[in-house]
């Protein structure tokens, strides 16, 4: 049953909330790097805030009034939490975990593959998530295989085909629900949209919507991990997000209408 219902409380207990307006990025990147190396997660360095985290990467008070929307992206973060580690002294690399889509996709990856490395990544205290939806992001921080079948309620082990999976995930918000949880099949179908299409992860109801741009093919939500790693692996990871820099530079995008800020927290 431990298997079945996963929850490390500690990143629950990392988790920046509440967060500046439109700051869910570096705010969900501090939740995951205070998992990773604080005393309030899984290591032994002293919490940092938001606003320590921002002054290391060189942004001025007030904070506030910072314009996150336009330059907050996938590989932003990545490098953040690059130049985060570098300052603390700790090791630890970032990379796409599940992108089935654009720039820096992961190519051969399946979703049924993905959803398995995502279960064994949140029973890893070396591992953290990052999940990029329409227009924000915050944090997987566990998840539930719920039977099919009432009398399976209790069974010991399930087959894949006899159970579906609910992913947790925190939210740095205080506008939203501290938790959220969202069916795999529907955080798959948002990441394999493709321009013009996409699925609101936190809006199911509206459907699959189309976006208003000329622009075909490609997805910038995916699924980002960061991990504590051996000591000695950090330059591999700057070579990497070297790379991926060239590559993508897709800041996060502000694509929803006139009436449906992006974060009004």
């Amino acid at each position: 049953m431990m298997q079945r219902k996963v929850l490390d409380q500690r990143r629950w207990l990392c988790m920046s909330r509440p967060q500046y307006q439109k700051s869910c990025g570096i705010s969900a990147l501090v939740s995951c790097w205070n998992y990773l190396y604080s005393n309030l997660g899984n290591g032994s360095c002293r919490p940092i805030s938001q606003e320590e985290a921002l002054s290391v990467l060189g942004f001025k008070p007030p904070f506030c009034e910072i314009r996150f929307g336009p330059f907050t992206g996938n590989v932003a973060l990545m490098r953040w939490f690059q130049l985060l580690n570098k300052h603390f002294g700790v090791p630890g690399r970032s990379f796409y975990f599940y992108k089935p889509h654009g720039k820096g996709c992961t190519i051969g990856l399946s979703s049924n593959d993905a959803l398995a490395r995502l279960k064994l990544g949140l029973m890893d205290e070396n591992m953290a998530f990052i999940y990029h939806c329409q227009n924000h992001y915050f944090c997987p921080v566990g998840y539930e295989d719920v039977p099919l079948a009432a009398s399976d309620a209790y069974k010991p082990v399930l087959l894949d085909s006899e159970a579906e999976t609910w992913i947790l995930i925190a939210d740095s918000s205080r506008k939203q629900p501290g938790i959220h949880c969202k069916l795999w099949k529907d955080i798959s179908t948002d990441l394999n949209c493709q321009n013009p299409e996409f699925l609101d992860i936190r809006r199911l109801d509206r459907g699959i919507q189309k976006r208003k741009t000329k622009k075909v093919g490609g997805n910038i939500h995916c699924i980002l991990a960061f991990e504590r790693t051996a000591t000695g692996q950090m330059d591999v990871l700057e070579e990497n997000i070297e790379t991926d820099e060239v590559q993508q530079t897709v800041p996060l995008e502000i694509e929803e209408d006139s009436n449906d800020s992006v974060e009004s927290d």
